[in-house]
Formats: C-alpha cells, structure tokens, sequence
C-alpha cells in the first residue's frame, strides 16, 4: 500500500487535483441494533467455557456460543471472550461477540458487537451520549445502545453494545472497505521512528497483550505499512512553509478539527491530542486519505481521572505534552486558518449538536429507559461486586451530581459548564471565520507587494486583523490589492458588495 510515493516524486501534481474537501460519511439503518430501545441478549455456553473465559482473561480464545436477541432471534456458533486493554481484569467485565469466530455468519449486518461494562461511568450514559452527538454532528464513530446481558439465564448486569469498527463500519460509513484500517493505543502519538516500517511495528502497547500501538487491522497478510510511514513523514517533516499543503494531499483535515472540536468539548481526555490513545487512522480509497475516527469514549462528559479542570481546559491548550506530544494536531492548529476553523467547527457545534437541550433529552430518554436495568442489575444492587462501588442511588443523581473521585462533574452540569467555558475562550469573532476555505481566490497567498484577485474587482474592501480590529478600508483597482504597507501576518478581507470573506497572509 504505498500509494503516496507518486506524491514525493512528483509534487507538482498537486496542482492538478486542486483543494481536496471534506468526504461526505454515508450512514447505515440502525434496525433493532441502534434503534434507542433497551434490548436483551442472552447467550448460552458451557458452565466450564464462562468460569475460563473470565479466569483467563488475557487470552483471545473465543468460545463457541449461542447468541438469542429479544429472546427470539438466534445466531448459532458465534464467538464469545472478554475484550479491552485496562478494563480486562474489572469485576463488570466487557465482552466481544463474533458472529463469525466459528462459521460465516452476521445479525443484523453486523459480524461483531462490543459489550462494553462501563463500570468507571456510575451513569452508564456516557459512551451512549458521546455516540449520539457524534452522529447528530455528523462524525464518523461508533454507534451505540444499551443491553441487558444474559449468560446461561443469569442476568449480568446492563452492558453497552457498542458497534465494532472493521470493515463492515468502513464499507456502512465510506462505501469502500479497501484501505488499511490502523487501531492506534497507548504510545501512538504518531512520532517519527524512522522511514522504515519495523519501528512502527515493534512500537508495543505496554498491557499484557503486548499488541501494536499501530495495529493493522485489515489487509494483515500484506502487513504493509509503508501508507502509515509516509503520512507520519509528512506530518514529522513537511518543511514549516509547505506542511498545509503536504498534509491536506494525505490526510482529511477538515473533518479532523471537527472531531477534535466536539473530542475538546466532550472532555475526551483518553484520545490521540491529550493521551496518544484512542483512534483508529483509516486510509480512505475514495480520495488516497487518512481519516481520524474517534473511539472508546466513555471516559467522558466529566470522568477526568486526574486530568485537573477538564471542564474549563483551555482550548487552544488542551493537549498534554508531557503525555503526548501529538505532532498532528499540533502542526495543524500552528497554521492560523485551521486554528480559526477549528474555533468555527467548536462554534458550529455549540450552536448545533451540543446544545444543552438536546443533550439533555437524550440523558434523560436514556435514564428512562434503563432505570428498571439498573435497579436489577447486580452489580448496582449489590448482589455482585461493583468495581467502585456504585449503588443505584449513585445512578439515579449522575446525570447531575458528581460521585467523587475520578468523576468530577455530573453529565449536565458538564456539559453546561463546557459550553460556557469554550465560548469564552475563543480568540476569533464569529463573524470573521466563515471565509476559511475560500482563502485560494487571493494569489499568490502568502502575498508580499501586491495581490489579486478577480473578486475584489471595483469592490470595497474592508480588512481586519484576525481579533477584529479594522486595520483599512478602501476601494480595489481592477483586481489587484497592495498589501505591502501592511505588517507580515494573517488578515482578514470582508469584500462588502460581494458578501464574501477572505483570509490574506501578508509575508
């Protein structure tokens, strides 16, 4: 797969394709899987083949099992162990189902789902709130929905059936499945080790798995990784004035900020900015691009596990370098118009998918819908151990009261204080930012003496340093503009007869 080759040994191609847009996500049916109704799932195996699979729960061995959903559709001989990295060894354990682990086969077009415990989250909404504003913002992530969970007829308690990425997540969202799918974990800060392939592949999550940090999760028989060498080349070695254009060639920028705006205000902290953590790169065939997929995020919406003042981090310094040292994000948010579209995408949400009421009505649906799973759960009701201790006084005030600990907030209050907090701290006028992808109309762009443009023709022209201030109105002469008066930096033109903005970098 080393399909970016062409790109270092001819950049004058780039030319040729013009500026690459954002990928449109298609979204799949939830049918009865994702449909926002409680549902049961009960799944038979030997007494023997249960007691091993939680005893030995560092081993990947599936046992063959009898999945039964809603107590009447049944799928025979699919795959059943215990799933996750840090949570394996938690008394609520989480589980994977593979439909296919014994037999070709799926439910509900889906050949693997995650049962996931949630056992830090009292509120068990978290994961579930994440999915749903990630696809009310239009992001591509995982799906989720809540379970009962039976085992030979005992109730385990209530899980979270959270959709599995794989190839058929990547042929449901992108429409083709081809390009190499990377799970990225614990140390995946996407650092230069080098430009061949072994480092990345010896670089080792450290949990007894001993699996990949980069861990290839289709086309495994080629185990190339030469795509995943050269994205993290550009990211690590684009000289500074080039990086904008290099990095757009192979990687959908765009989409990114808007998942790291709604990672920022969800208090994501388990992700790839703050704890190199968390995501799935995929290269996407349709356009020769890596994407961002966020992932694993129930430690959200204020469970900050010593991460200090998670619902006022600044947003513009929100990483942790001293964990991460995240080079993608970084870089990108040094280039002054994805910084300010990274504020736009944040502003957008706010006034979109994280609004408070929204939010709030699929909290309490969700609180309504699992009250009588919780109150029977065992791990709740204290017939089993819980792993924190929850009781289902915890659960009923979550949604509102922070429990201690490594929960500092409540969900709602979290998510009030978040929006607050992150319109505050914006550093760019609403009304500027909305010119961002238009800033290629202005040549050349970084501009020196003069500029043009055939939009400023004969038009008003009003320009603005990027905090507000008007810095010089005046009127265009044919299509040309003198910038050389103006000190190096980034500016922002309103060209008032035409109802446009665009963004100059004088230099």
């Amino acid at each position: 797969m080393s399909r970016f080759r062409c790109l270092i040994l001819y950049p004058f191609l780039i030319s040729i394709f013009g500026k690459l847009q954002a990928q449109q996500a298609v979204w799949p049916d939830n049918g009865i899987i994702y449909d926002n109704k409680i549902h049961r799932i009960d799944i038979f195996l030997p007494k023997d083949s249960w007691a091993k699979m939680n005893k030995n729960i560092w081993d990947n061995v599936y046992f063959n099992s009898l999945l039964i959903y809603d107590q009447k559709d049944s799928v025979k001989n699919i795959g059943m162990r215990v799933k996750g990295n840090s949570s394996r060894d938690a008394e609520k354990k989480s589980y994977r189902l593979d439909m296919g682990a014994f037999q070709t086969g799926s439910f509900q077009g889906l050949k693997n789902m995650n049962l996931n415990g949630n056992q830090n989250d009292p509120s068990v909404v978290r994961e579930y709130l994440a999915s749903k504003f990630l696809a009310q913002a239009g992001i591509v992530a995982a799906r989720c929905n809540p379970v009962e969970l039976y085992v030979n007829g005992t109730y385990q308690g209530i899980r979270n059936n959270a959709e599995y990425i794989d190839k058929t997540f990547l042929g449901s969202r992108f429409g083709e499945n081809s390009g190499n799918l990377y799970k990225c974990s614990w140390p995946a800060d996407l650092g230069w080790l080098g430009s061949t392939e072994q480092p990345y592949k010896d670089l080792i999550n450290p949990s007894p798995l001993k699996e990949r940090a980069y861990d290839l999760k289709t086309n495994t028989g080629m185990d190339d990784y030469s795509d995943l060498v050269y994205f993290i080349n550009v990211i690590n070695n684009s000289p500074k004035d080039s990086f904008p254009v290099w990095i757009e060639q192979v990687f959908d920028v765009n989409a990114y900020l808007k998942v790291l705006a709604a990672e920022v205000l969800m208090g994501h902290w388990d992700n790839y900015f703050y704890n190199k953590n968390n995501y799935f790169l995929y290269h996407r065939m349709t356009d020769n691009r890596f994407v961002y997929i966020p992932y694993d995020m129930d430690n959200t919406f204020g469970v900050q596990w010593g991460v200090p003042d998670i619902q006022k981090k600044n947003i513009h310094a929100w990483g942790n370098l001293s964990s991460s040292k995240a080079p993608l994000t970084y870089k990108i948010l040094s280039v002054t118009k994805w910084k300010m579209a990274y504020e736009q995408e944040m502003r957008n949400l706010i006034e979109g998918a994280y609004q408070t009421d929204s939010l709030f009505a699929v909290i309490d649906n969700h609180k309504t819908m699992v009250a009588s799973s919780i109150a029977n759960d065992p791990y709740y009701n204290g017939t089993l151990t819980s792993d924190y201790g929850f009781k289902v006084t915890d659960w009923q005030q979550a949604d509102t009261k922070a429990w201690g600990k490594h929960i500092s907030f409540g969900v709602k209050p979290f998510i009030s204080e978040r929006k607050t907090t992150a319109l505050q701290q914006m550093i760019y006028p609403a009304a500027n930012v909305q010119m961002l992808h238009q800033n290629l109309n202005i040549y050349p762009n970084p501009s020196s003496g003069k500029a043009y443009s055939d939009v400023i023709a004969g038009k008003s022209i009003r320009i603005y340093q990027t905090n507000g201030k008007l810095v010089k109105t005046y009127k265009s002469i044919g299509g040309e503009l003198l910038v050389e008066e103006l000190s190096d930096g980034t500016y922002i033109m309103n060209i008032k007869d035409a109802g446009q903005t665009l963004l100059l970098i004088r230099h």
